[in-house]
C-alpha cells in the first residue's frame, strides 16, 4: 500500500473508530535563515528568534504525534533548519520512535558534523533547495556569491558519505520557477544526476509583493516553458531522474497565487478541495498550527497544550475542515502548490473509489 492509499484508508477509518492523528507532522524549528533569496515569502530572515518552540518543547511534539499514530515528520521552515541547534536532535528523536523523516535544508550547512549525524542516523530523506544549474543563477536568486559552490559541495560530500556507508538520505532537488531560470531546467537535471539526487521537485513562484513579481514568468519565458519542459522530461528520461516537470505542462500549474483548488464531485471527503487538515499537521517555530505550510501559523498553539488537544478541538483547524467538506476551499488556497494539490486529488480519488 503506497502513502497516497494508506492516508485515503486513515481519514475513511478516523470515523470508525481508527486512528485519528495526522498521519505526517511538519516542524519549522526556526524562521531564521543565512541567505536572502529574493523571492522568498519569509520577512524573519537574519533577526533573532522571538518565541521559538524551545528544544524540549520540540522533542515533546514528536513524541506526542508518534502516540497519535504518526507516521512521518518532515523538518522544514520558512527559515534555515540547521541553523537552530536543536534540529539535530530532533531527526534523532524522529528515528528514534522509528518514522519516516524528510529534511529541507538550502544545503549550505550541511557541514561534516551535520552529514556524519544524518548518515548514521539513516535518515531519509533530504531536500536541497538550488534555484539553478549554474552559480551565477542560483547565488542571484538566493541573494549570497558562493552559495551554489557551498550547496554543491556538500551535497557532493553527503552522497559520498551515503555511498560509503551504505545508508544514509535520499536525495532531492527542489527548484522554484522563475524568469532566471527557466531556461536551465534540462540542465537541473543533468545536475541532479550528477549528484546523485534521485528527483528534480519543480515549483511555482507565489508572489506577495512586487519584488517578488518581478521574478515571475513574463510573456517571453511563458512562451518558452513547454519547450525547456519537454527538454527536461528527456533528460530525466535519460538519466533516470524523477521530476514533477510534466504538471507544469497546464498553463494553470504557474498561475500559483491565482486559482483556488476545485472542490471534487462527491459527497464528504469526496467534496473536500483538499484533506490535509485531516491527515497533516504543521508547526511554526512559535508552536501555532496549521493544515499546511500555506496556512502556516494561523491556528492555536502547542507551546503549552498538548498536540492532541490542539488537533482535535482548534477552532482554526475545524473551521477549515468545515469549508473543506462544504467544497470551499480558504481564501489562501489560491497560493497552493500543484504538487501538493495533486497528492490531494489522488487521495481524493482513492476515497471514491473505495466508496465506490
Amino acid at each position: 500500500m503506497d502513502e497516497v492509499e494508506r492516508i485515503a484508508a486513515r481519514i475513511v477509518e478516523r470515523d470508525h473508530g481508527g486512528v485519528r492523528g495526522p498521519f505526517t507532522l511538519e516542524l519549522y524549528p526556526t524562521l531564521v535563515c543565512n541567505l536572502s533569496c529574493r523571492f522568498c515569502d519569509t520577512t524573519l530572515r537574519h533577526q533573532r528568534p522571538v518565541g521559538e518552540l524551545s528544544a524540549a518543547r520540540m522533542g515533546q511534539l514528536v513524541d506526542e504525534a508518534v502516540a497519535m499514530g504518526a507516521v512521518q515528520v518532515m523538518v522544514l521552515g520558512g527559515g534555515e533548519p540547521l541553523l537552530a541547534p536543536h534540529t539535530i536532535d530532533i531527526l534523532r528523536r524522529v528515528k528514534a520512535h522509528g518514522l519516516r523523516g524528510m529534511l529541507t535544508t538550502n544545503g549550505t550547512l550541511l557541514g561534516n558534523t551535520v552529514r556524519t549525524a544524518l548518515v548514521e542516523m539513516a535518515w531519509d530523506e533530504v531536500h536541497v533547495s538550488i534555484d539553478g544549474a549554474q552559480a551565477r543563477t542560483h547565488d542571484f536568486l538566493r541573494g549570497q556569491p558562493g552559495a551554489f559552490q557551498r550547496t554543491v559541495r556538500n551535497v557532493c560530500a553527503l552522497r559520498t558519505a551515503t555511498v560509503k556507508a551504505g545508508r544514509g538520505p535520499r536525495l532531492s532537488l527542489h527548484t522554484v520557477l522563475t524568469r532566471e531560470n527557466v531556461d536551465e531546467l534540462p540542465a537541473l537535471v543533468r545536475l541532479a544526476a550528477a549528484l546523485g539526487a534521485e528527483a528534480v521537485e519543480l515549483d511555482a513562484l507565489v508572489a506577495y509583493r512586487p519584488e517578488q513579481e518581478a521574478h515571475a514568468l513574463g510573456a517571453a519565458e511563458r512562451a518558452r516553458l513547454p519547450e525547456r519542459l519537454h527538454a527536461g522530461l528527456a533528460e530525466a528520461e535519460r538519466l533516470g531522474v524523477r521530476t514533477t516537470f510534466a504538471r507544469f505542462l497546464v498553463a494553470e500549474a504557474v498561475e500559483r497565487g491565482r486559482r483556488a483548488p476545485s472542490p471534487g464531485t462527491g459527497e464528504g471527503y469526496g467534496a473536500a478541495p483538499c484533506l490535509k487538515a485531516w491527515h497533516h499537521l504543521a508547526v511554526s517555530a512559535d508552536g501555532r498550527v496549521a493544515p499546511c505550510c500555506v496556512l502556516a501559523g494561523e491556528g492555536g498553539s502547542v507551546a503549552e497544550r498538548p498536540l492532541a488537544e490542539v488537533w482535535e478541538s482548534d477552532p482554526f483547524l475545524e473551521g477549515v475542515r468545515t469549508s473543506m467538506l462544504a467544497g470551499r476551499p480558504t481564501g489562501r488556497c489560491v497560493e497552493c502548490s500543484e504538487n501538493l494539490l495533486g497528492h490531494e486529488r489522488a487521495i481524493r480519488s482513492r476515497i471514491e473509489a473505495g466508496a465506490a
